[in-house]
């Protein structure tokens, strides 16, 4: 059974003081979004995406790129839980600590989550720099790219040498968004129209992938905007596909990054979607996949009905043998003698769920593989 909270919206309370908002689970994060800037408010990061409920962004572990500023569940300040029992637990790092620690990101195992408290900030601006630069130049600058901004990303595009690059930082403004035809001519006719086109020939001739990938890296061009977060942050996605994303320590990124272009160059993969790379800095989330250790993410996807097997078990081989650690809402196929391994406190989740749910009334196939029974 899915529960599905999707009448279960709404902020329940701001606290300025404290600089919190309480939101019922169900609420989408763009929702949430639009209705914290109309109160002058912001959550400090987040991810690309921004269709989930914040429930199941935070269960599942989503996050943006950040120097500093760490996942959407590491941004949780309390939560409220209905146990197996019926219980109405609230959790804080002052009120069922042990509970707090797991239920940040809890992946349904532990209750339904009702209820979530994040931290949240005043609003403020972001200047967003776009710029093409080769996958040589940006892996051998990777740490002083991490280091000289907030928010740092990079898409590497296979069968290629070329990179496309965003560098977010904090501005004191003025404002200055993308203007409504350049905008929608770089946010929707390419990076989805124009997009979806390229992946449907590629789907249907391979052989045309990395002619077809040049050329779109080729046709990048840099552009800076200034914005409100979730305006910079974000961006619409319309182009279906699979994708599998692993969490590695930040100083093996580049080295599992150049195995994976290694791997497409010598094999007969053809991979039309670019490869991503993001980061986060450590976090105390017991199952966070950047907890305990600063953080880069490496994603990797194909067009909805290409075979992606093959492309995926391969790059999880390079991910595995650098003790990558995969995104819970994202195809792998990990199980929890495995998990237990990257995970230094993959036993204290374990625990609190046998304490939780002793009877396993929130479980199913996929929880069984990645936490045992």
């Amino acid at each position: 059974m899915l529960i599905r909270p999707d009448l279960l919206t709404g902020i329940r309370g701001i606290d300025r003081a404290a600089g919190t908002v309480t939101v019922e689970a169900g609420t989408p994060l763009k929702r949430l979004n639009v209705a914290l800037a109309r109160e002058g408010l912001s959550l400090t990061n987040m991810g690309d995406i921004m269709e989930q409920t914040v429930a199941g962004a935070t269960s599942t572990g989503t996050h943006g790129t950040g120097r500093d500023s760490a996942s959407t569940s590491a941004q949780i300040r309390a939560l409220e839980l209905v146990t197996a029992d019926s219980s109405l637990l609230t959790c804080s790092a002052e009120e069922n600590a042990e509970v707090f620690a797991a239920a940040r990101l809890g992946l349904g195992a532990l209750g339904v989550v009702t209820a979530i408290t994040f931290a949240v900030e005043p609003l403020f601006l972001l200047r967003a720099r776009e710029e093409p630069m080769t996958f040589d130049r940006v892996t051998a600058d990777f740490e002083a790219l991490h280091a000289e901004n907030e928010h740092f990303e990079f898409y590497w595009f296979p069968h290629t040498g070329n990179c496309n690059t965003k560098r977010n930082n904090r501005s004191a403004g003025p404002a200055a968004p993308p203007g409504r035809i350049s905008g929608w001519v770089e946010d929707e006719l390419l990076s989805n129209g124009a997009f979806q086109v390229a992946c449907s020939v590629g789907r249907a001739v391979p052989a045309a992938i990395p002619a077809i990938a040049r050329l779109s890296s080729r046709a990048l061009s840099a552009r800076t905007y200034t914005d409100i977060p979730y305006k910079v942050f974000t961006s619409p996605r319309r182009v279906r596909f699979m994708e599998m994303e692993y969490a590695v320590a930040r100083e093996a990124a580049v080295e599992a990054l150049r195995e994976v272009k290694a791997l497409v160059e010598r094999s007969p993969l053809r991979v039309s979607f670019p490869v991503e790379v993001r980061t986060a800095p450590a976090d105390d989330i017991t199952l966070s996949t950047a907890s305990g250790r600063d953080t880069a993410y490496i994603a990797v996807h194909l067009y909805r009905g290409t075979p992606y097997q093959a492309y995926f078990t391969a790059v999880e081989r390079i991910m595995t043998a650098h003790g990558g650690r995969p995104h819970w809402g994202k195809v792998h196929t990990r199980d929890a003698a495995y998990l237990a391994e990257a995970y230094p406190r993959f036993a204290e989740f374990t625990a609190v769920r046998d304490r939780l749910d002793p009877q396993r009334l929130f479980t199913n196939g996929y929880l069984r593989r990645i936490l045992g029974d």
